[in-house]
């Protein structure tokens, strides 16, 4: 799943890379969850409040499960990149759960600003979830 440079070194995966699975877990996990969601005999408000929670708990098993089982979800699968522990080793569930769970921080105060500034700013390009998990994000093979 790891992928090196010539030297040996893991090659971090970039921003649009990063951007781009985001944007596809998104499109998968989300339109799953508005259609369960969406249905017409609930007011707005039940409608609304059932798209929240159901993405929040789908969203986030969804993560935890696919980067712990092999460190990609199908966004990062389809973008070739994947999580891997911060000495190259396999992600598994605990870093996957601790990643997760940051990720309301990585997205304050909106736009995902904080994992934004994270990235730009440490030289493996962790947002703060990865930092507390020990992960990094890399080029996986093939990718």
């Amino acid at each position: 799943m790891e992928s090196t440079t010539p030297g040996g070194e893991m090659e971090v995966a970039s921003v649009r890379r990063r951007v781009f699975a985001y944007l596809v877990d998104l499109v998968l996990v989300g339109g799953g969850v508005y259609a369960v969601a969406a249905r017409r005999d609930r007011s707005v408000a039940v409608r609304a409040l059932a798209f929240g929670l159901l993405a929040t708990v789908v969203g986030s098993a969804y993560h935890v499960v696919l980067e712990g089982r092999g460190g990609q979800t199908v966004g990062k699968r389809v973008a070739g990149i994947a999580v891997v522990g911060g000495d190259g080793s396999r992600c598994n569930y605990a870093a996957a759960a601790s990643r997760t769970a940051l990720r309301f921080v990585d997205a304050l105060p909106f736009a995902y600003l904080v994992g934004f500034l994270s990235i730009s700013l440490t030289g493996r390009r962790q947002r703060i979830g990865d930092l507390v998990a020990n992960t990094v994000v890399v080029r996986s093979r093939g990718g």
